[in-house]
C-alpha cells in the first residue's frame, strides 16, 4: 500500500523491526472507505479497530490502542469483537501497532488436530485445516496470491461436467473471497452469459452420504445474481470428484443456497 493511500486513509505503514505479539479485538467500526492494493486485494474495507494488545514478551497487563486497517475480504468474517489477532509492535513506541491478519486466531492454536491437504499434481496447493474445518488463513491468502498470478489453477475442468458426473452432496462455506477476476479472464470462450460472473476462492466443509465431513478449497464462478448470498455458514449444493475431493468441487447454483 503506497504512502499516498496510507496518508489518505490513516492506515499505518509497515513497522520497521516490529515485534510479533497478539491482541484481542475489543471494538470495530467501519470507516466507509475501501482500498485496492496488491497487499490487501480488491475493495478491502478500512475498519477502525480497538485492540487490547498483549505487551511484547507477554509481561504486564494488556493495553488499549486504536488503529485503522484495510481488511482483506478473506478475513472479514473473522474480524469480530472477542477474536484474537496477531499484531506487530514498534519496540520503541509500543502504542504503535499494526494488525497481522495472517495470524488471525494464532493464540488459539488453530492448527491442532486438523487436516493437512496435499497438492494433487501441478497447479495444486497444500493447505492446513483445524479440527473444526477452518482453514489456516495464511495458507488461503497464499492460494489467493497464487491464483492471481496464474500459478494455481482456478478451474480443473468443466464445472458442468463435474455436476453431471460427480458425487452430489452439500457444503457449508467457511470462507469466501473475490479474486478480482471474472470468467472472461479465466476462460474467454465460456458461455457468453457467464463471462462477467466474478471468480471467488472458497473453502468449505463438504458432506457426502456415508462419509465424515471433509474440507475443500477451490476457485469457482459466482453468478452475479448470487453474489449477495455468498457468506460463511451458507449451505451449497455441490458435486465432488472423489479422486481429488479436497480440490475438485462444483457448485450447483440452480440449487444453492441449499435448504
Amino acid at each position: 500500500m503506497d504512502f499516498l493511500m496510507r496518508k489518505m486513509t490513516g492506515i499505518e505503514g509497515p513497522i520497521k523491526n516490529g515485534v510479533p505479539s497478539d491482541a484481542l479485538i475489543a471494538g470495530i467500526s467501519d470507516t466507509g472507505t475501501t482500498v485496492t492494493s496488491p497487499s490487501v486485494g480488491p475493495d478491502a474495507p478500512v475498519y477502525q479497530l480497538t485492540l487490547q494488545v498483549t505487551p511484547i514478551g507477554g509481561a504486564g497487563a494488556p493495553y488499549e490502542v486504536v488503529v485503522k486497517a484495510a481488511i482483506p475480504r478473506l478475513y472479514i468474517p473473522m474480524v469480530l469483537p472477542g477474536a484474537t489477532i496477531g499484531v506487530m509492535i514498534d519496540p520503541l513506541t509500543p502504542t504503535k501497532v499494526t494488525p497481522d491478519f495472517s495470524r488471525m486466531g494464532s493464540a488459539a492454536g488453530s492448527a491442532a488436530a486438523g487436516v493437512h491437504m496435499t497438492a494433487a499434481g501441478p497447479g495444486g496447493f497444500n493447505m492446513d485445516f483445524d479440527a473444526n474445518g477452518q482453514p489456516q488463513m495464511g495458507d488461503v491468502a497464499a492460494v489467493a496470491t497464487g491464483v492471481a498470478s496464474g500459478q494455481v489453477k482456478t478451474i480443473k475442468g468443466s464445472a458442468d461436467q463435474l455436476l453431471a458426473t460427480g458425487t452430489h452432496g452439500t457444503a457449508v462455506i467457511t470462507t469466501a473471497m473475490p479474486l478480482g477476476k471474472t470468467v472472461r479472464d479465466i476462460n474467454p470462450a465460456a458461455d457468453p452469459s457467464r463471462l462477467n460472473d466474478p471468480m471467488w476462492l472458497f473453502t468449505v466443509e463438504v458432506t457426502l452420504a456415508g462419509q465424515a465431513p471433509f474440507p475443500a478449497v477451490f476457485g469457482h464462478r459466482v453468478p452475479l445474481a448470487k453474489v449477495a448470498v455468498v457468506a460463511p455458514g451458507v449451505k451449497l449444493a455441490v458435486a465432488v470428484n472423489e479422486a481429488n475431493k479436497n480440490q475438485e468441487v462444483a457448485i450447483d447454483w440452480d440449487k444453492s443456497p441449499a435448504a
